[in-house]
């Protein structure tokens, strides 16, 4: 059953992150309702309706969590990036770092699978999602593991200010535990 379920999850992740990569802004509740029709039969349930953006519109019902984020990276500090806020200001020279990130669906499902990504540390967040300072704070910053990942799939691919979209989709099986052996779940996760 599970495999039936990974095919699914697997399918509605990939087709996410298609439409975030044209554009589409799921920091809309209108998006989040796309997604929600997207995922029928995997019990996605998504925060309260709201109108403008929310870049954090999670709640504790469902059995999905969708977690989007926009990565760019920071080339030398005689880039282009760096020289445009100063070389001595370019804090996350040759990084990657968060430009947006969007979540949504259940929020406590974080506890069994955390985005593989980490989560942006900085404050400086708009309701849309989009990081304030991605050059200059240190906050946007992708995690140690994160960074050492993605300069291993992305450095020579991707040039300073060029970007990664990312959808990743966890789906928990509570409906699949039996006896002793725990509910588990599907997670998908893809790069574009």
């Amino acid at each position: 059953m599970n495999l039936i379920r990974s095919i699914q999850v697997n399918q509605v992740c990939r087709d996410i992150d298609n439409m975030y990569i044209h554009g589409a802004d799921f920091s809309t509740y209108s998006m989040q309702q796309l997604a929600q029709r997207l995922a029928t039969g995997l019990s996605m349930q998504i925060g309260t309706a709201f109108t403008g953006n929310s870049a954090t519109n999670t709640g504790n019902g469902g059995n999905s969590l969708v977690t989007l984020s926009e990565v760019m990276y920071v080339g030398a500090t005689t880039s282009p990036n760096c020289t445009s806020v100063g070389s001595t200001r370019c804090t996350n020279a040759n990084s990657f770092v968060f430009t947006q990130r969007v979540q949504f669906g259940n929020g406590t499902l974080t506890a069994q699978k955390a985005s593989t990504l980490g989560n942006p540390s900085t404050t400086a967040i708009s309701s849309a999602g989009i990081v304030q300072n991605p050059v200059t704070d240190a906050g946007a910053k992708l995690p140690a593991a994160a960074q050492t990942n993605f300069k291993a799939l992305w450095q020579t691919a991707l040039q300073d200010g060029q970007v990664c979209y990312v959808a990743e989709y966890f789906a928990q099986s509570p409906d699949l535990a039996l006896g002793s052996f725990s509910e588990g779940g599907v997670y998908a996760r893809y790069f574009f």
